[in-house]
């Protein structure tokens, strides 16, 4: 297929290439290189045709780790949520493809890994490394103390999510990988999905550091997801649903923290470096309604907020 190349395209966290090319009839599309492609291509062509809206894939070369893709536009629920005022009807929209992603895009998917012990455990590291030591400075004698309390955290975060937990994840549900294109959601950056609990992804698009959600909407987001999931015939018990969203949403939160730090210190990505005190501010803040108290001292330390500070 025939195209010409019009701008490079900034990513966000990902080591992938991206540009924009002109195809014909004068229409864009975006050109890809990938060194996983072949993962990419498994998972989006069994999403396409599980009816769940992910990027047309015009073209592909895997010998050359080359796609050509449907071009989203600008639109990305990040950026239109600075514009609005009013975040329901495009939050809804994302919230509709998030129920049939973790629902109608699990059976039958090519994917066997499982967000479980092994994964929590290397979020926790990851978090510990890049954000505590590296970007706070704290030293690992002082990290450590938490040790005791994130291993209860896991604990108790899988046992939790035992009724919930064989569904597809997302895994990095937030606002720059959902666009809007005519009213509905698109999702991008699916090729770290796993199997897991149905909480993981609705934090991370409701706590989520790259938007403020007040605390009204987060509420309100809640129900209308859990009204789509009694559409699709899955029933939860509110209270318990919500009280794994909440610890989901400290396991979430230190590993985009960890994230942040780790893209910004390390991957030449300073721009990451701004999500940082809305990132930590809502980790604080869902640790206020948890018995973690020695995670809570460490991430209110004078040290880790006046880092935090910029």
């Amino acid at each position: 297929m025939e195209y010409k190349i019009i701008e490079k395209i900034t990513p966000g966290g990902s080591d992938r290439i991206f540009y924009r090319c002109l195809v014909e009839n004068n229409e864009t599309c975006i050109l890809v290189w990938d060194q996983n492609i072949r993962d990419y291509l498994k998972l989006q062509r069994h999403l396409y045709d599980r009816g769940i809206s992910v990027p047309d894939v015009h073209w592909a070369d895997e010998k050359s780790n080359l796609l050509l893709i449907e071009d989203l536009g600008d639109d990305s629920l990040y950026k239109l949520s600075k514009k609005r005022r009013n975040k329901y009807p495009i939050y809804r929209a994302a919230i509709n493809e998030l129920v049939k992603l973790q629902i109608d895009g699990y059976p039958g998917v090519p994917i066997s890994l499982y967000y479980d012990y092994k994964h929590i455990k290397w979020e926790q590291d990851y978090f510990k490394k890049h954000f505590l030591n590296q970007f706070c400075g704290l030293p690992r004698k002082k990290i450590k103390k938490i040790d005791g309390e994130l291993e209860r955290l896991a604990e108790e975060l899988l046992k939790k999510a035992r009724p919930w937990n064989n569904f597809l994840m997302h895994r990095d549900y937030q606002s720059q990988n959902i666009y809007i294109k005519k009213r509905k959601a698109k999702i991008i950056d699916f090729q770290s999905a796993r199997i897991g609990p149905l909480t993981y992804d609705l934090t991370s698009l409701l706590k989520d550091a790259y938007v403020v959600i007040k605390k009204e909407e987060e509420r309100t987001l809640i129900n209308y997801y859990l009204d789509c999931l009694a559409k699709k015939r899955v029933r939860v018990k509110k209270r318990e649903f919500v009280n794994l969203y909440h610890l989901t949403g400290l396991q979430r939160n230190m590993q985009a923290l960890g994230a942040f730090a780790n893209l910004s210190l390390n991957k030449n990505k300073s721009q990451f470096k701004e999500y940082i005190p809305r990132g930590l501010e809502l980790l604080q803040d869902g640790l206020k309604k948890v018995g973690y108290d020695r995670l809570y001292e460490c991430v209110t330390d004078p040290e880790v907020c006046e880092k935090c500070r910029f």
